[in-house]
């Protein structure tokens, strides 16, 4: 509203005239003047038409259409109660508005539209992107499932309860969790230990059962001794724990299986 409010004054073309007078008199005339600014007995009044008058010493147009358009670029709080309003005029304000013209002609020559259907265009390929990505779930769910088909049967039984300790090719921990997910339902029974090199990092994931929680075996205790192999830490709840580590190489991951295996296995034979 203040923007359109100052262009429809700048478009009015009102004169701006300069005045000198006492300062009670320009008080009186309705005149801003700045909260903390210090005034001398005479002051500089400069109004335009009707609509603003202001005490300032500052350099001013002719009328008030010299100033062309103007634009406001940005506002912020710079104090208790006060507000600093950033904007662009003249020239500047033309440039401003030429840049983004060109930055429009730019995305429509990437989305391979022009600047009348730009919109369309682009919900057109965000519902495509849409698809393929639920396209490419699928795939990867599918891939998931052929990958754990093969793990899920690896696993060995001590002491009556199947042990898994595996590393998984995953891209992020959440396609970690769902492969975690995955092997629980074929082995609810299980103790099992999944280890993943992340591009930054190893992560691993333990899933203990009630059957194993039973015979004193713990998910986040567990899972602080491996990923210290890896040189992580980490802990949780007794049925399901999380951890990263900083070395991802395959040695210390491999490792860190071992340790896994070991751990559990110790415990198991304890009982």
């Amino acid at each position: 509203r203040i923007e359109d409010e100052v262009n429809k004054q700048i478009l009015a073309n009102r004169p701006v005239t300069v005045k000198e007078m006492p300062l009670e008199e320009a008080k009186a005339t309705g005149a801003m003047a700045f909260f903390g600014d210090k005034y001398g007995d005479t002051v500089r009044m400069v109004s335009m038409g009707d609509f603003s008058r202001e005490l300032c010493g500052g350099t001013h147009c002719q009328r008030t259409g010299d100033i062309g358009l103007l634009k406001i670029l940005s506002e912020s709080g710079i104090g208790s109660g006060l507000r600093r309003i950033e904007a662009l005029t003249g020239e500047n304000a033309l440039r401003y508005y030429q840049a983004q013209e060109q930055r429009l002609n730019e995305l429509a020559n990437l989305l391979k539209a022009n600047t009348a259907n730009i919109e369309k265009r682009l919900e057109q390929v965000l519902r495509e992107n849409k698809a393929q990505a639920k396209d490419i779930e699928k795939l990867k769910a599918a891939q998931d499932q052929d990958h754990i088909q093969g793990l899920w049967q690896q696993a060995q039984e001590i002491k009556g309860l199947p042990v898994l300790t595996a590393e998984v090719k995953a891209e992020d921990m959440a396609a970690l969790r769902n492969i975690m997910d995955m092997l629980r339902d074929k082995l609810p029974a299980a103790v099992i230990v999944l280890a993943a090199a992340l591009p930054d990092k190893a992560q691993f994931v333990i899933s203990v059962s009630d059957q194993a929680q039973a015979v004193g075996l713990h998910a986040g205790k567990l899972i602080k001794e491996v990923a210290a192999v890896c040189g992580g830490s980490g802990g949780g709840r007794p049925e399901m724990a999380m951890a990263g580590g900083k070395d991802n190489s395959s040695e210390k991951i491999q490792a860190a299986l071992a340790e896994a295996r070991e751990l559990i296995v110790m415990a198991l034979e304890n009982q």
